[in-house]
Parts: structure tokens; sequence; C-alpha cells
């Protein structure tokens, strides 16, 4: 059964801007995030689809910041096969688990100029 879905659509330039920024990165993205992005020639690509499947992943729970959900508690990691998948931490587990969340499908799609996810939460 579905718990949630969430999609979102982001501009690659604006994050490119954006992560010019170390403050801007410490508050959007974990450490295992930005080093995989930097990884990458295309990396604001990369920023931009992980950005897009955080946005997607809070309205799929239908929460965000205001709700004190951060960027950081949803990491947007990729299997060895390059599939995307979301971990959660800090008080977002416990979420999970009240929402009676089992998987967390995503996907993530990118090209120069725009970055594109959706999220769908199963019970």
């Amino acid at each position: 059964m579905i718990a949630g879905i969430g999609i979102d659509l982001i501009d690659v330039e604006k994050i490119a801007k954006s992560i010019d920024s170390e403050v801007y990165l410490r508050k959007v993205f974990t450490k295992a995030e930005i080093e995989a992005c930097r990884a990458v020639l295309n990396s604001a690509e990369r920023f931009a689809g992980k950005f897009a499947a955080k946005e997607a992943f809070m309205k799929a729970i239908g929460k965000g910041i205001r709700q004190g959900v951060w960027f950081t508690q949803i990491e947007v990691l990729n299997e060895e096969s390059g599939a995307p998948y979301i971990h959660v931490n800090g008080e977002l587990e416990a979420l999970m688990k009240e929402l009676s969340v089992e998987n967390i499908h995503i996907s993530v799609t990118h090209t120069k100029r725009t970055a594109a996810a959706i999220v769908i939460l199963e019970k």
C-alpha cells in the first residue's frame, strides 16, 4: 500500500550557484553525498538530483523544514549499480516507523538544465 508520494523538479543552474558555498553544502548535503557528487564531472547535475530527491521525499512524508525535517536527515546515496536509494537518520527514523513505511522507492533523472526525482513510500 502506498503511504506517500512526492515529486520535484529543480533547475541545475540554481544548484550550481549554491554549491559554491560550503555553508550551503553542509546545510543541505551529507559528507557522503558531497564526496559522491564531487567525484564526477557533472557534479552540479548530481547535486541537483539529490536535492530534488530530498524535496520529493519531504513531499511524500507531508513534512518539511517548518515541521522540523532537515535536508541532512535525508541521505540520497547510490548502489554499486548506480541505482539511488534514501537513508534517513535522526527523528526521521521514528517518523518512518510511525508512518509504517517499509520501503522507499526513488527515481532520479537529470540533464544539463534540470533534475527531477520521484519518491514513493510503501507500507
